[in-house]
């Protein structure tokens, strides 16, 4: 399966590539994978309608970002809100060049100004690897941080090939560092155990690992995503509850 894209040509507003776009993909080689790490300070709101922007997309990249960000709908109190305009509380723009992406995290969206993207979602690769990297994304909206710097991971990484790795792909070692080696300080994030197949955890190589057990990357929301998004914004699971909340996702996207 291949995603239409559309023709080349410069946005009217320019992307970030910077250190103020803190979570990245790496590596295309290294596809995105893995539960439960969030900046408390940066979820959304109880029971926010979040008006989501679809920038330089084709029809069928629109459906497939929405399908993909309907996987956490369920497991949320939130309600997603689909807009063509480009003044959306998260900003997405498609990138057909690249495999990579990134996300502001949670409500730092509502720092950048308007209608620059808060998120950028590369369209290369196969339909799996780019919906992973849509779940992926979008969990680092809601507030989610990176699984694999987890403060309590079990990973001994080889720093030195990671750099090295970082270095031939035209990037920092800081950015490794940010993105990858560093484990988050526990007084600073909200955590549920260790979870290797998380969504927010990426998949390494076996060289990146002391143990030379590379890690797979994950396709989908695990159930320990769900799990913790739910802690984070807890639904009503009653029947009412349910209904009423189904009722609210249809008329929002009607």
């Amino acid at each position: 399966m291949t995603l239409p894209i559309l023709p080349h040509f410069a946005p009217a507003y320019a992307l970030h590539d910077t250190a103020a776009d803190p979570i990245e993909t790496p590596h295309p080689a290294l596809i995105r994978n893995k539960r439960g790490v969030a900046d408390p300070d940066k979820t959304w709101p109880q029971h926010s309608v979040l008006n989501i922007s679809l920038l330089n997309m084709t029809q069928e990249q629109k459906k497939w970002v929405k399908h993909n960000i309907n996987q956490w709908a369920p497991h949320t109190n939130l309600y997603f809100k689909f807009v063509d305009t480009p003044n959306g509380d998260i900003r997405i723009i498609a990138n057909n060049d690249t495999s990579n992406a990134w996300s502001k995290i949670g409500t730092d969206a509502k720092k950048v100004a308007q209608p620059t993207p808060t998120m950028s979602i590369g369209f290369k690769g196969a339909p799996a690897n780019i919906a992973a990297r849509v779940q992926h994304e979008f969990g680092h909206a809601l507030g989610l941080k990176h699984e694999h710097q987890h403060p309590d991971q079990p990973l001994e990484f080889n720093n030195q090939t990671i750099y090295d790795d970082y270095e031939s792909w035209g990037k920092f070692q800081w950015q490794a560092d940010h993105n990858i080696i560093q484990k988050l300080p526990h007084d600073k994030v909200k955590v549920s155990p260790y979870d290797k197949t998380s969504i927010m955890h990426y998949g390494f190589p076996a060289s990146w690992l002391s143990n030379g057990n590379p890690i797979p990357s994950s396709t989908h929301l695990s159930e320990g995503d769900k799990r913790f998004i739910q802690s984070l914004y807890p639904t009503d699971n009653s029947f009412f509850g349910k209904l009423l909340n189904t009722s609210i996702r249809a008329m929002i996207n009607a």
